[in-house]
This record gives C-alpha cells, sequence and structure tokens, in this order.
C-alpha cells in the first residue's frame, strides 16, 4: 500500500518536461551518442514493448517518461509499468520527446534504465578464459550493424542458446537500434562484451560460419549444413556433442584471422547461384537452428 502511495504522491507532483535543457532529456541525448553512451551505465528504451520488457526483465528505471496522449490512451499500462518499475511516470511533452528519440516513430513512452546484471565484460572477469555454461553459445565477431547485433540476439533467445559472446569491434548491445531489433532479448539474455578469441574455453568446438580458408593454409574441415548425405551431419553432430560455439563474422569481411586460426570447423549453408551470400542475421538464424536440431534440442 505504500508504494502506491509513493507512486501516486510521485505523480501527482511531477512537472511536465517542457524544456530542451530538462536533465532528464540531455541524458538521453547522451545515450543516443556512442562514445557518450559508454561513459553511462544506462539504456535507453523506446517504445511500449521494449519499455515493458525492461520493466519484466527487473531492470532498475531511473526514469520513466510518458506523454499525456499516450497515458490517457494506455493509462492501465502505465499504471502496471510504475508498479512493475517502481517509478512514477514523468510527462512530457509530445514534441520534446518526438526531437529526443532515436526511432523514426516514437510512440509515447520511454524509460531511461540500468542495465541487466547479465551483462559482463571479458575484460574485467578474471579467469584466463571464460567459464560458460553447457549449450551452443553465439559469438559475433566484428558485426558492425546495431540492428543485425539484436535481430541476432532474438534468434540466439528463440533457439534457446545459453549466452551471446561479442568480440571487440563489435556494435554494442546498448545501442538503442540493437536493443529495439532485439525486441528485449537483449534484455533477457547472458551477453559477455569484449570477448577476445583466447578467452573462450580450449575443450569448446568452434564452428565459424564462413567459406574463407585459416590463416595458416590448413584448413579445418568445410562443413555444409542443410545436407541430404548423412556424411557432414553425422561430423558436425560429433563436433557440437557437447559444448560449442558458432562464430558470425562482420558483414563484409567475415570472420576475423585470429578466430579462422581457432576454428575446428568451417560451416557453409548451400545458395543457388547468382547469390553469394545472405544477411549476417538470416545466415546466422539458420545456422543456429539447424545446429540445435543435430544437437537434439
Amino acid at each position: 500500500m505504500s508504494s502506491t502511495l509513493d507512486l501516486e504522491s510521485l505523480r501527482n507532483i511531477a512537472v511536465m518536461i517542457r524544456s530542451r535543457d530538462n536533465p532528464q532529456l540531455r541524458t538521453i541525448r547522451r545515450l543516443r551518442n556512442a562514445h557518450a553512451r559508454r561513459r553511462i551505465d544506462l539504456l535507453l528504451l523506446e517504445g511500449p514493448h521494449l519499455v515493458t520488457a525492461g520493466a519484466e526483465a527487473g531492470l532498475e528505471f531511473q526514469h520513466l517518461l510518458v506523454t499525456p496522449e499516450f497515458r490517457a490512451a494506455h493509462a492501465e499500462l502505465v499504471q502496471q509499468l510504475e508498479g512493475s518499475s517502481g517509478t512514477a511516470a514523468t510527462p512530457i511533452e509530445a514534441d520534446r520527446l518526438r526531437e529526443q528519440a532515436d526511432t523514426d516513430a516514437p510512440q509515447g513512452i520511454a524509460a531511461i534504465a540500468s542495465p541487466p546484471p547479465g551483462w559482463r565484460s571479458g575484460r574485467v572477469v578474471e579467469p584466463e578464459t571464460l567459464v560458460l555454461t553447457p549449450g551452443l553459445h553465439v559469438y559475433l565477431d566484428g558485426i558492425q550493424d546495431p540492428s543485425n547485433l539484436g535481430a541476432i540476439a532474438r534468434s540466439t533467445e528463440a533457439a534457446g542458446a545459453p549466452s551471446l559472446l561479442l568480440a571487440p569491434g563489435t556494435a554494442r548491445p546498448s545501442q538503442p537500434r540493437a536493443l529495439r531489433a532485439s525486441a528485449g532479448s537483449l534484455l533477457r539474455l547472458p551477453v559477455w562484451t569484449d570477448v577476445e578469441v583466447d578467452r573462450l574455453p580450449p575443450g569448446v568446438a568452434l564452428l565459424a560460419l564462413t567459406a574463407q580458408p585459416s590463416r595458416d593454409g590448413g584448413p579445418p574441415p568445410k562443413k555444409l549444413l542443410f545436407t541430404p548425405g548423412a556424411s557432414d551431419r553425422t561430423q558436425l553432430a560429433d563436433f557440437i556433442s557437447t559444448d560449442a560455439v558458432l562464430v558470425v563474422g562482420n558483414e563484409s569481411k567475415g570472420v576475423s584471422r585470429p578466430v579462422l586460426g581457432r576454428a575446428d570447423a568451417l560451416l557453409s549453408i548451400p545458395m543457388s547461384s547468382p547469390v553469394e551470400s545472405l544477411n549476417a542475421t538470416v545466415a546466422a538464424s539458420l545456422a543456429l537452428f539447424e545446429l540445435q536440431r543435430l544437437r537434439g534440442g
């Protein structure tokens, strides 16, 4: 009851945000800037779906911003979000929120929240190699497009992979476009950032989704996914019978040389000519679900 009363009191005294110099709007502007975002340990969540996902994931909301029009149309949802997050919504003029929004079509609600506790950096974890939970993990090696990162995170969660690993130089999970494209998956998945390939456990099979040769001229075995024959399927099943990591490389350059040198197998997806490649998200999703099928997952 006291929590309800506190929220009601805060709601009654909240002052409409009208000024572009409002501190909360200045924070949003900084969160939209890549360099500034690295110095602020906060996330910008935009739209009812992502804000709701953040509340359901138990994120700590620093601010919840709602336009009067959105509250009038979705009063029950706003009250639920206030209750679940413990944060009273601050009213904001629609024009002010629209000016600061990262999305092209702002929907009248945004939140500034702390990152999920499941996000960790490979730079600050002490063991020389990471300790991963059993299963088939996904390692993104230089994926640049935040939308690809978010969409791959969504497929990673949908396929039941236990975590998402990001190499240095990969887009950041805190990027607003990545968060939106993930549809909440980045807020729920365990995510490791800045993971050098030599931090991966040596006993875990590394499967690189690429047609490139290895650096040393002695390439690891190449395996074709979705083949009707039993040979490749059997050999792949042996590779991934325990724990494994699926590597997806940069959109244009592919998998980096250090990762190729560590790979246990190179995977490729058969395609009809003249198509030479697939979007990174499509390729990652196809490979991930096929490997999980071969694992019996």
